[in-house]
């Protein structure tokens, strides 16, 4: 997941799909209103209120709009008490996160018309094979206000644009951390796997868990109901990966949390689990699939350094081999480029062996060359033929999930990325003056 996307939403009558958008020009800004004026505002309206955020309102109609969309997205079917109390509780909590967003986008003169956004819905639906007349035709059908989707939408976008502006060059993922975690992946790539989707319920605080438990618990019992995973964890998933479904791939076994693995090996393919308890919040995961490991294949592109030895030579003869091609490595410089001088500099020869899949090597030969990486080279060793050192020039890495390193690091920025989006928000949430009346 990047930051950069904006979620149409998946409505009863099913428009839209996460996209991704490019998002980096700054404009101009808004100020907040009053106290006073809020209050004011919305009884003109006709509207009470159900929250003031830093001197702005949320107006019950805001409330109402938002809880009809997150149950209507959810797919959720038998709206108990319970559920719409949820949903409302849901409901509020955004309307106030995107207050602050916007607020904070207007901090910085970042602003976004009515025009712009309509601008990237239209682009959107057209993706979808839709119009944005259409597209918001469905919406009123829905009983949802175009300006109060408009409005989601402008929050998610200029939130972005924030972060992504104040934060996106500043995240450097190094080529360690890269090694790292391709490391620990092909470590673990041969244990089980899960196919898995994941809803993570937030708690501020301790005395809140009991009640995000029984909230998650309710979800649970609308899911196996028959509610769309998917659908609920758009809309009740404060996770990064809430804009996709929860859809968190193939996870290997050893990369669970402990207090998940032990409860995740017991739920069948196809359930949902009962709501865990973890730090920060409650989790429900639901195991789409599952599969055995399996040992990655590689591809290496190889140069040797070697000096051939009789099978009958005597044992001094051997030693003598070992300490040229030894000399040799030590003296190697360049790696892969350097070969060639190494092996003359030592007497012994050198060869291009170009690029050989590890099925096609001799069980010694691979033996040797486990966990090595680009220009990295084998100890000296034997064979039938012999003594041996292998340079590697390059290394790949094939199977199921195996990512390449492009990937790694996509990964590994978003990750950064969503925990300061989340931290950032957090900082705003514990600064503003909020008085809710709900």
């Amino acid at each position: 997941m990047k930051i950069e996307r904006v979620t149409i939403g998946n409505l009863a009558a099913g428009f839209g799909r996460i996209i991704r958008i490019a998002l980096i020009a700054f404009i101009v800004g808004v100020m907040a209103i009053s106290a006073k004026q809020a209050w004011a505002q919305a009884a003109a309206t006709g509207e009470g209120v159900a929250a003031i955020v830093n001197d702005q309102p949320i107006t019950s109609f805001d409330l109402r709009q938002r809880t009809r969309f997150l149950l209507i997205t959810s797919g959720i079917t038998q709206a108990t008490p319970e559920i719409v109390q949820q949903a409302s509780q849901q409901a509020l909590s955004q309307l106030i996160n995107e207050r602050l967003q916007i607020q904070e986008a207007a901090k910085f003169k970042v602003y976004m018309g009515d025009a712009d956004v309509d601008r990237i819905l239209a682009n959107q639906a057209r993706q979808n094979g839709q119009t944005l007349e259409a597209f918001y035709t469905e919406l009123l059908e829905a009983g949802i206000s175009i300006q109060s989707y408009r409005d989601k939408t402008r929050a998610e976008v200029l939130w972005q644009r924030i972060v992504s502006g104040r934060y996106g060059s500043r995240i450097k993922i190094s080529r360690g951390r890269i090694d790292e975690f391709l490391n620990r992946v092909l470590a673990t790539s041969n244990r089980p796997q899960y196919q898995m989707s994941e809803i993570f319920i937030e708690v501020a605080n301790s005395t809140e868990t009991e009640e995000a438990l029984a909230g998650a618990a309710t979800l649970v019992a609308q899911i196996r109901s028959g509610a769309s995973f998917a659908r609920i964890a758009q809309q009740f998933s404060f996770a990064s990966t809430a804009a996709s479904g929860g859809d968190l791939g193939w996870v290997i076994q050893g990369e669970l949390r402990p207090e998940v693995a032990t409860i995740i090996d017991q739920v069948p393919v196809g359930q949902v689990s009962d709501p865990i308890s973890v730090q920060g919040g409650v989790m429900i995961f639901a195991i789409r699939a599952k599969r055995e490991g399996q040992i990655p294949l590689a591809t290496y592109k190889l140069k040797e350094m070697s000096k051939s030895v009789a099978a009958d030579a005597s044992e001094t003869v051997w030693r003598h081999a070992e300490e040229q091609v030894r000399a040799a490595k030590t003296g190697l410089r360049g790696g892969c480029d350097g070969v060639t001088r190494a092996a003359a500099r030592n007497n012994i020869s050198a060869l291009d062996l170009g690029q050989v899949a590890a099925i096609e090597l001799s069980e010694v030969f691979n033996s040797n060359l486990q966990n090595l990486r680009q220009n990295q080279s084998t100890n000296v060793f034997r064979s039938a033929q012999g003594v041996h050192v292998l340079v590697v020039c390059d290394v790949v890495l094939s199977g199921p999930d195996i990512p390449t390193r492009e990937q790694i690091e996509d990964q590994l920025t978003d990750q950064e990325l969503s925990l300061i989006a989340r931290r950032y928000l957090r900082d705003l949430r514990r600064e503003a003056a909020v008085n809710t009346r709900f």
